[in-house]
């Protein structure tokens, strides 16, 4: 919470920071005080072992590959692999160096121009064994404005742990410092020094017109000058930076004005306010379509007369023609109607914007635009997912137009409304349907399809140890909230030691079936238990739901499952409750346990200006485990990248184990799927995760072959259904200029 605070304050040099291969931003071998870019990934790769073994068989020889995330404004975090050979068994030969390792660094700007910056950092935090830990802290000083080129310059002092003899060891201990000079945006030298060894080192850096926008690669050579030889004599480096997305500037989310929901939406920009492109999906925006655009400047502002007369002249033949457009989007179970005030009621399932529900908003709000504008028509929009309302609009076509193409709306375009604070559903309550269950979603099977990657990182067998399959998941809509799941997984590719006889072979993946269940979510109504219904919405009785599904859970387990899910307020708090009773299909495994339940309680907290995630669980996990799992997650928009440690044990344990790790999340489908328009839709999957963890707290981090501790029922889908946990009020207006782009596609 304190780097939070430190937010508004981000440290981005001047130029862009390569990481080096002891896995921080800097040069070579050394640290300086610029952090990688917040919401930047950077990928380095080195042909060097720096701070091997002195003498050891393969002394430096070897490859290094860190891969980091600017995690926050103020804080950098990092994984590296250090290995001497890739697939040597080090239980059998003498395989040299193989390590795994965490690393952050945080720091902060001490003037306005950013010249001046510091930064303090550990390398190789945590794991069962710490080859290459240094406690650093580093000044550094940078000038952009000399009449050729940039100037970086670095001091700092580091101490290293484990610097015994015939050992691996960091080789930053000491004093040390850099310089660094770029006179032309494609070349930078430097020089380095650490408590007596030197280095001189040289960068080329590919033109910007070669890469996509915001991207960063060079190639580079270094040499030792001066030192022992726990780094090379010379050796080569490679690195690559990507912006994850445009960051948003740092301020508080919008709030809503009056009733809960009711925004208005901004007329034109602030020229004192930050940029309204700052929170865009697109950098680049998108620009409004010309229908559009001529709608919006023909339309003056209306009396009230005008504005009823306009929606009473809205016959049954237009409502068609909305839902037609609705279909034509790829939205299903389409409702359109007329409610008692002369409103136009729109209710839609989205089943094709799987990445982001605000870009299914988008489009529908477009629609409405586009349709209504016209007749100056009055609008109730309620938008759902498998059936359960997460997200309302309301407002005036007229001005809905004129907002979505930039200009200044005459009257409210756009109040959202969600569960947390008000009853969606009842925004179209009551209205007569003039088109009633257009595209139902019963009539199309989703078929969705993902890599399944199953990997062991720098273990004593390999570098890297995998087995790669493909996932095919065929679900069949049911009725309202309820459907039918079969997914089936087949192997593609595997490493030696996933295969018959391998130490991982029991973790392989195989051809199988290995999930059959049944699906029912529906919302619990508490707001009916309360006399005023509007204030108990306000306060989050509307905002719960459930779930439960049964059937076969994996290749192992059938049981029933079920959770609770409350997200009251805007949305940034978020309780769920989840468990399930299970029994074991596979009656040769002596590992798994027979009969198994679980029990978790889970909070999350948002924190809107950097929109960061803090999580907790507690409970039972589903091999009967009891333990914590404590958690930070950061969205960068569609992408997330979280950190992660967990703490748990068996009652036959003499001891929990600790565990932590680093998980990447993106979407592995188009921002818009396959219209499910016959009777068959083929899409991926929102989102596709990959973690990499490691025991910490324990002098040997050694594969076993136990059962794996902190499983959770892979069934959990109601935070997939309110926009992977982004459906809160909040969330829809900080995210107002996407739902303006997409609707003006």
């Amino acid at each position: 919470m304190a780097l939070l605070a430190m937010a508004a304050q981000p440290v981005w040099g001047q130029g862009v920071p390569g990481l080096s291969a002891a896995g921080y931003s800097g040069l070579a071998v050394t640290p300086d005080a610029r952090l990688l870019r917040w919401g930047t990934m950077g990928l380095a790769y080195d042909n060097a072992v720096l701070g091997a073994t002195p003498g050891s068989r393969h002394g430096t020889d070897g490859h290094n590959l860190v891969a980091g995330f600017g995690l926050l404004p103020n804080l950098e975090i990092t994984g590296r692999v250090a290995s001497s050979t890739l697939d040597e068994n080090c239980y059998v030969t003498n395989c040299g160096v193989r390590d795994l390792s965490f690393n952050f660094k945080a720091g902060l700007a001490l003037d306005k121009a950013g010249q001046w910056k510091v930064a303090g950092g550990i390398t190789d935090l945590g794991g069962a064994a710490t080859l290459f830990r240094s406690y650093y802290g580093v000044l550094s000083y940078t000038d952009g404005k000399l009449p050729f080129g940039e100037f970086d310059a670095s001091a700092g002092w580091a101490r290293r742990d484990q610097a015994r003899a015939n050992r691996p060891a960091a080789p930053l201990d000491g004093p040390f410092a850099s310089a660094a000079y770029r006179p032309w945006s494609w070349l930078q030298g430097s020089v380095e020094y650490v408590d007596g060894g030197s280095w001189a080192g040289a960068r080329l850096y590919a033109p910007s017109s070669w890469l996509p926008e915001g991207w960063s690669a060079h190639l580079g050579a270094n040499v030792r000058l001066h030192g022992d030889d726990r780094t090379p004599r010379n050796w080569f480096s490679v690195g690559l930076t990507v912006p994850l997305y445009k960051v948003p500037t740092v301020r508080p989310a919008p709030t809503s004005t009056g009733a809960p929901g009711a925004l208005v939406a901004p007329a034109a920009p602030d020229p004192a306010a930050p940029s309204p492109n700052a929170r865009e999906f697109s950098p680049a925006g998108l620009p409004p379509s010309a229908p559009l655009q001529a709608v919006a400047q023909s339309l003056a502002a209306p009396s009230s007369q005008d504005m009823q007369a306009g929606a009473r002249s809205i016959d049954d033949e237009r409502l068609s023609r909305l839902a037609d457009a609705l279909v034509a989007k790829g939205f299903e179970d389409v409702d359109v109607g007329r409610l008692a005030n002369g409103a136009v009621a729109v209710r839609i399932n989205n089943a094709t914007y799987n990445v982001n529900t605000a870009d299914a908003l988008g489009e529908a709000l477009g629609v409405v635009a586009r349709e209504l504008a016209t007749d100056r028509a009055d609008y109730r929009l309620v938008l759902t997912q498998r059936q359960l309302a997460v997200v309302g609009a309301s407002g005036r076509a007229d001005c809905l137009a004129q907002w979505i193409v930039r200009e200044t709306p005459s009257c409210t375009a756009v109040g959202l409304h969600a569960p947390g604070q008000d009853e969606v559903d009842a925004l179209v309550a009551g209205a007569a349907w003039a088109v009633e269950g257009r595209a139902p979603s019963w009539h199309t099977a989703r078929v969705s399809v993902q890599p399944v990657l199953r990997s062991a990182l720098a273990t004593e067998y390999g570098a890297f140890d995998y087995s790669l399959g493909l996932r095919a998941t065929l679900q069949q809509p049911l009725w309202s909230g309820a459907y039918a799941e079969v997914s089936h997984i087949a192997p593609m590719a595997e490493s030696d030691d996933y295969r018959d006889g391998g130490v991982f072979a029991r973790s392989r993946i195989e051809n199988d079936t290995d999930r059959i269940l049944v699906h029912q979510s529906l919302r619990l109504p508490l707001e009916r238990l309360f006399a005023d219904r509007e204030a108990a919405s306000r306060r989050g009785a509307s905002a719960l739901t459930a779930h439960v599904a049964a059937g076969r859970f994996d290749s192992n387990y059938r049981g029933l499952f079920g959770e609770l899910r409350w997200e009251p307020g805007a949305g940034d708090h978020r309780l769920a409750l989840e468990g399930g009773r299970f029994e074991r299909t596979t009656y040769y495994d002596q590992v798994l346990p027979i009969d198994t339940r679980s029990l978790l309680g889970s909070y999350r907290y948002a924190y809107r200006p950097t929109n960061t995630y803090f999580e907790a669980s507690a409970g039972q996990f589903m091999y009967g485990d009891v333990g914590v799992r404590l958690g930070v997650k950061q969205w960068f928009h569609d992408v997330a990248v979280s950190m992660y440690w967990r703490r748990s044990k068996f009652d036959w344990a003499n001891a929990s184990r600790d565990v932590a790790g680093i998980e990447i999340s993106i979407p592995f489908t188009p921002r818009k799927d396959m219209s499910p328009t016959h009777h068959i839709q083929v899409t991926g999957v929102p989102r596709w995760s990959y973690a990499v963890e490691t025991v910490v707290g324990e002098g040997r981090n050694s594969v076993g072959v136990g059962v794996a501790q902190g499983v959770r029922p892979n069934a959990a889908t109601l935070d997939a259904t309110f926009n992977s946990d982004r459906a809160g009020l909040a969330y829809f207006q900080a995210n107002l200029p996407r739902i303006r782009s997409a609707a003006a596609q």
